[in-house]
């Protein structure tokens, strides 16, 4: 995943130009629910566009930094769930902190959605 750093960047043409569609946005911000444990109340969507992506950072940022102050195990147990390897979850929080962390967390729950629906024929 580090050498998708450019991914998360505003304006790269990356993957979070997809965002730009409500399907695909609405079906993100369900994977990081499930994945996070986060409802609907704590984790509303944000408005489908272009700053979709630096929202749903802020949105996880919160919670990451909660997982975190609870204790580095519980960080590791919401990474299992959103399928960030330990090794890289050491190296990002060294590398950016917990802001870098949600932006990875957001671009694997993408990564996700994408390949659903590239298996399903929706893409």
């Amino acid at each position: 995943m580090s050498a998708n750093n450019h991914l998360s960047k505003p304006g790269s043409g990356g993957m979070q130009r997809h965002l730009d569609r409500a399907e695909v946005l609405a079906a993100v911000v369900a994977q990081l629910r499930k994945d996070l444990a986060q409802d609907e109340q704590d984790f509303p969507a944000p408005p489908v566009g272009e700053e979709a992506f630096e929202q749903l950072r802020a949105q996880v940022r919160p919670v990451l930094a909660e997982r975190l102050g609870q204790g580095m195990h519980e960080l590791q147990v919401a990474m299992y769930r959103v399928d960030i390897p330990e090794a890289h979850l050491k190296r990002t929080l060294a590398a950016g902190g917990v802001d870098a962390l949600a932006g990875e967390c957001v671009l694997r729950a993408l990564q996700k959605v994408l390949t659903r629906l590239r298996y399903a024929g929706r893409w």
